[in-house]
């Protein structure tokens, strides 16, 4: 089976939601034969104040996970992804399976694990679940992008409370747009390197531009949706962004 797990964060109804989803089904979905949504839902006691488990419920609940996914996939089902939300978790199963083999499959599994599972079983032939609540929109990809390479930093001991250059990149199909994208930058605070004209091997103009912070989450994501948006208005795709390391000792 081709799994392939992301996780990003999302705001559903007002509420914090950690949303886990198997990328890797994205392309085979559609020419699978797999009708109808399995929902199981099971309760946990937040350990802290975004609504996640503590590190023994999660075990419990990776637990029940591995095993509700390998089952499932022994009938050919395929398990889609979670959402965890206030002490709650569903997870989402595609099968092809009727209403009754499931949840005699699910109350099962729940005798065997001692767990109250809540269980629903709805057509979704058009896996609409699927791509419209568990897929991440373009800001939520945005924002998973900024999360992991700050994640990276972290890990490799940076101070990120640190100020330093945080280099953006930007393509433009035309001089023009480039231009344009870059007074807007000048007029945000950013310094604008240099506009790259296309190489042999390149066919846009690449736009390099940078701002002195500190790479911290809620300052990333408010210069990044900026960015992102700007690019897009004006028919450029937006890169990413980089950032040299600085740690305690280098400062």
């Amino acid at each position: 089976m081709n799994a392939q797990w992301e996780a990003y964060q999302a705001d559903i109804e007002g509420h914090e939601a950690w949303i886990v989803f198997n990328a890797g089904i994205a392309r085979e979905l559609k020419s699978m034969d797999l009708p109808n949504l399995l929902s199981i839902q099971v309760e946990f006691s937040p350990a802290t104040p975004d609504g996640l488990p503590s590190g023994e419920d999660e075990e419990r609940l990776q637990e029940l996970e591995s095993e509700l996914e390998s089952w499932i996939a022994a009938i050919g089902g395929r398990y889609a992804g979670q959402v965890t939300i206030a002490g709650l978790r569903t997870m989402f199963f595609y099968v092809s399976c009727g209403k009754e083999e499931a949840e005699n499959l699910i109350r099962r599994i729940a005798l065997r694990k001692n767990m109250d599972l809540g269980f629903r079983m709805q057509a979704d032939p058009s896996n609409r679940t699927y791509f419209e609540l568990l897929l991440p929109t373009h800001d939520e990809r945005r924002q998973m992008r900024d999360l992991s390479t700050i994640a990276d930093l972290s890990a490799r001991g940076d101070d990120l409370q640190t100020p330093r250059p945080i280099t953006h990149s930007a393509r433009f199909g035309n001089r023009h747009q480039a231009i344009a994208f870059a007074n807007w930058a000048r007029k945000n605070r950013f310094i604008v390197d240099g506009i790259r004209s296309p190489a042999r091997e390149e066919d846009d103009f690449t736009l390099l531009f940078h701002k002195t912070i500190p790479p911290l989450p809620e300052i990333i994501n408010a210069d990044t949706a900026a960015i992102s948006h700007t690019t897009g208005q004006l028919g450029g795709e937006y890169d990413g962004w980089r950032a040299e390391l600085r740690t305690a000792r280098t400062g």
